[in-house]
């Protein structure tokens, strides 16, 4: 779990840089696209990081509640 936390917050980070980049307006239109490409690959390797560990969570309650 410690190294998927580091590589989300790797690939976090990486977002917000890109949110940066295109905030700043310096970029030209292919470069523009390319981040712009990359951010939303990255948003969804993050959501899907995110909906993997709330299934295990959802997992653990479940277990919870089966041994009570």
């Amino acid at each position: 779990m410690a190294a998927s936390l580091k590589s989300y917050e790797k690939k976090y980070k990486a977002l917000e840089d890109i949110v940066r980049q295109l905030d700043d307006g310096e970029l030209s239109m292919s470069e523009l696209l390319n981040q712009y490409k990359k951010g939303l690959t990255l948003v969804k390797e993050c959501a899907d990081m995110l909906d993997s560990v709330e299934g295990e969570i959802q997992q653990i309650i479940e277990e919870v509640r089966i041994g009570e």
